[in-house]
């Protein structure tokens, strides 16, 4: 669209150029028949713009043939009065535009000089040296100037066809990153239903088992039991339902993360007879997701202190230091050799998702997971996840972590 306008700006300069030539011409040469004449080779030469250059655009051996009348009319006009050398700035127009390479073009400005300059030593009788070095002069310059356009055009090209498999890349990055985002997304709900699902059922399969054993010589005790069952049960199924609406977990909604694990803790204790106690110590509103991991982490942790580790006592605490927070979990059960088969033996490979889960859940959030044991020595799982740049809980000008995760981020 843009190209069509100039074309047709050009289109009104050549044809004004023109009629201002023949008007000065008509009114000054001497003679009808010399009027006459540009009269007539003016008109042709009109006629013969507006079928090749507006309309046919002619290409090949019709095309030369076409210029090559165009020519003759032009030097012709020329050569009736000096005037019509205004029809150059056209010409050499044409001669440019054209999208041809750049050698062609610069033999169409060298016929362009080339009918200038022998229409004037045909009019003058004579050929003017000057006229030659001038014209040969701007021919180079055009040349070097069109030379100088099919370069940019073609870096053009070049940056056209870049930006195109740059798309297209880009294209098949997103496809990519979307591939690993619907993976990721997997992994995660299958963290979830292992520590939520699969540790309630365990739980529920454990108390059901004491329940069993104890039902004929301590029946008040096994029904305790039973209510116990149904009380996991019901967490459980609430939990499942959590999961599968992707919210955080239960024991978060209403409470901080040391709240969820001081309840995590009595729930512990109260379903195994293991003793356990929960410390925190000092204070820092975590993000909603980082409050999240540690809480699973957590309840992997006691999960298999209560599958593996055969305790008497399990401490989990809370740290918050200045640049990350961190969860010990330790227990003063048999232990085990964490780089060595006694792992395997010990349990805490079975299944082979435990603690693989623990380790993706922090790295996902730079955290990591360290773990520290030994046979006879009991074990120590620490979690550490570095803080993300939000604002402590004392700031009270800022809304706090909780805060935002419940109002939806408004």
């Amino acid at each position: 669209m843009l190209l069509e306008r100039w074309q047709t700006y050009w289109s009104w300069f050549f044809y004004g150029l023109l009629l201002v030539a023949a008007g000065v011409a008509v009114a000054e040469v001497e003679g009808d028949d010399r009027r006459v004449a540009i009269v007539l080779l003016a008109a042709g030469l009109a006629v013969w713009y507006r079928q090749v250059v507006i309309h046919e655009r002619r290409t090949g051996r019709r095309a030369l043939l076409s210029l090559a009348v165009a020519a003759a009319i032009w030097a012709s006009l020329i050569v009736l009065h000096w005037l019509f050398l205004l029809l150059m700035f056209s010409a050499y127009h044409l001669a440019c535009s054209t999208p041809v390479p750049a050698r062609r073009a610069l033999a169409g400005i060298a016929a362009v000089s080339a009918v200038v300059v022998l229409s004037e030593s045909l009019r003058d009788g004579s050929v003017d040296p000057l006229q030659v070095v001038f014209y040969g002069a701007v021919t180079l310059a055009l040349g070097l100037f069109v030379a100088m356009l099919q370069a940019i055009h073609e870096q053009s090209e070049e940056r056209r066809r870049l930006i195109d498999e740059l798309e297209e890349t880009r294209g098949e990055l997103a496809e990519s990153e979307r591939r690993a985002g619907v993976l990721a997304e997997r992994q995660r709900l299958a963290r979830e239903i292992h520590d939520t699902l699969a540790q309630g059922f365990a739980s529920i399969v454990t108390l059901y088992e004491a329940a069993r054993a104890e039902a004929d010589s301590q029946p008040e005790v096994a029904l305790r039991r039973f209510e116990e069952v149904a009380r996991t049960a019901r967490a459980n199924l609430a939990e499942a339902r959590r999961v599968l609406s992707a919210l955080r977990p239960e024991p978060l909604e209403d409470a901080t993360l040391a709240g969820a694990l001081d309840r995590l803790v009595r729930d512990f204790s109260a379903e195994t007879g293991i003793a356990a106690r929960s410390i925190v110590d000092g204070r820092y509103e975590l993000e909603p997701e980082a409050e999240a991991t540690l809480l699973r982490v957590a309840q992997e942790a006691l999960a298999n202190v209560r599958k593996h580790a055969r305790a008497g006592t399990v401490a989990l605490t809370l740290t918050h230091l200045d640049d990350s927070t961190r969860l010990d979990v330790r227990d003063d059960g048999v232990g085990f050799e964490p780089e060595s088969g006694g792992r395997a033996r010990n349990g805490w490979r079975a299944g082979g998702f435990g603690l693989t889960s623990m380790r993706e859940r922090l790295e996902s959030h730079g955290g990591t997971l360290t773990i520290k044991s030994a046979p006879g020595a009991g074990t120590t799982i620490m979690a550490a996840l570095p803080h993300a740049p939000t604002r402590p809980a004392s700031d009270p000008a800022q809304p706090s972590a909780r805060t935002r995760a419940k109002s939806g981020g408004r």
